[in-house]
């Protein structure tokens, strides 16, 4: 099916309720307190004109990163990235600059969008709790100056030093209320020593996002660096005919497809089914939180599948004194891609609701299509009237985030 032309879209207010930064190789050291300022986040080049990056004791090559910031790229950019071909240091555009990434989100009439991490996804497993707190705090205040550049289009998602609930709540109140900060972001993965996520452990944070008025972003990701599906489901290496043991020190991976493909769901089924059922959302109220970059599609057959059990087996979740579906229609939101043929029937859903789907672009990861994004959203809104078209195109993400 033909594109449709900027000017050809509905005159809907497009905004994209996950985007990533991928954060630059220079600058965010002067966020830095003295102390860590040599041990954050940056890059280096050596003698052969070879780049690492550096967080704490961990290095890593430079190249490897290049795919983060593929969306746009040709089918042979994208080999070349991923071969290591390219340099991090080049990778412009969108991924860091806000001038170009308003021209991009000019080219697909995206009015304004929500900024989560790339690299700060993954880095707080491998390094100690004091620079993990430094890092997140020397991101969340460059975020800051960042989204002030764009006039009120981009807005910032703080990130969290997750593994340390106290600590993460203590950041969410350190950056509450700047402008620009919209929500966090937290991984969806049993991090204290795999306890599920509606283990009082969490409570601070979930408090804390709570009181601040600040949604939490679950953003899911294929590593095996937290307790989650890919290091419990020994899905990072399978570079072998034969499914190998993975070693629970050894948090590397070496696919993209099955980590991605069965990490991100089982991961954020497990956080949502713990949160609307295990009581979390139930203890707080007025928590707001969004399930993110996982398809959609899935969510009505599963609020479905937890109604029913939920009656099946009340003994087991007694705190309910209503449906699973009713908790999430109140306090929950999930994100579609433009392109996901399954969005209108969701928004037709009772269970869910049009009031309660976002979409997402990705941008400038390597599924992101830019130009076209909002094409493709527009075909699969159209069986909607025009009032649930204007909520997912635009509204929802508003209330979601406050802007």
């Amino acid at each position: 099916m033909p594109s449709l032309a900027p000017t050809d879209l509905p005159d809907l207010d497009y905004v994209d309720a996950d985007g990533h930064i991928v954060e630059p190789p220079f600058g965010l050291q002067d966020y830095a307190s003295a102390e860590f300022r040599d041990r954050v986040y940056h890059l280096e080049i050596d003698d052969d004109g070879e780049e690492w990056v550096v967080i704490g004791d961990a290095r890593m090559a430079a190249n490897v990163f290049t795919l983060t910031a593929a969306g746009g790229f040709s089918e042979e950019e994208k080999l070349a990235s991923h071969k290591g071909e390219l340099k991090f240091s080049e990778m412009t555009g969108g991924c860091w600059n806000v001038g170009a990434r308003l021209s991009d989100m000019d080219r697909d009439r995206i009015s304004e969008s929500v900024l989560y991490p790339t690299l700060f996804l993954s880095f707080q497993s491998q390094h100690p709790m004091d620079l993990v707190v430094a890092q997140c705090q020397a991101y969340n205040d460059w975020l800051t100056d960042h989204v002030a550049e764009s006039g009120g289009r981009l807005h910032g998602v703080a990130v969290l030093p997750q593994r340390d609930p106290e600590a993460a709540a203590a950041e969410i109140r350190r950056v509450a209320g700047r402008p620009g900060i919209v929500g966090v972001q937290v991984r969806p993965n049993p991090v204290v020593d795999w306890k599920p996520l509606n283990d009082p452990v969490y409570d601070p944070l979930w408090r804390a996002a709570s009181e601040a008025g600040l949604p939490v972003g679950f953003h899911p990701l294929m590593s095996a660096d937290l307790p989650g599906a890919v290091q419990g489901l020994r899905l990072g290496k399978l570079g072998t005919s034969a499914i190998p043991v993975q070693d629970e020190d050894d948090m590397a991976v070496d696919n993209i497809f099955f980590t991605q493909m069965i990490g991100n769901p089982v991961d954020m089924m497990n956080t949502l089914t713990f949160l609307v059922a295990g009581g979390v959302l139930t203890r707080f109220p007025d928590l707001r939180v969004a399930f993110l970059e996982t398809n959609g599609g899935w969510i009505v057959p599963w609020l479905e599948r937890m109604d029913h059990t939920a009656k099946e087996f009340p003994w087991d979740v007694p705190w309910l004194k209503e449906e699973p579906s009713a908790i999430f229609r109140r306090q929950c939101w999930i994100s579609f891609d433009a392109d996901e043929s399954t969005l209108a029937f969701t928004a037709s859903s009772p269970l869910v609701g049009a009031d309660r789907i976002i979409w997402a672009t990705d941008y400038p990861h390597p599924d992101a299509k830019i130009p076209g994004c909002t094409a493709e959203l527009a075909r699969a809104l159209s069986p909607l009237p025009l009032d649930q078209q204007r909520l997912i195109a635009g509204g929802n993400a508003r209330t979601l985030y406050g802007i």
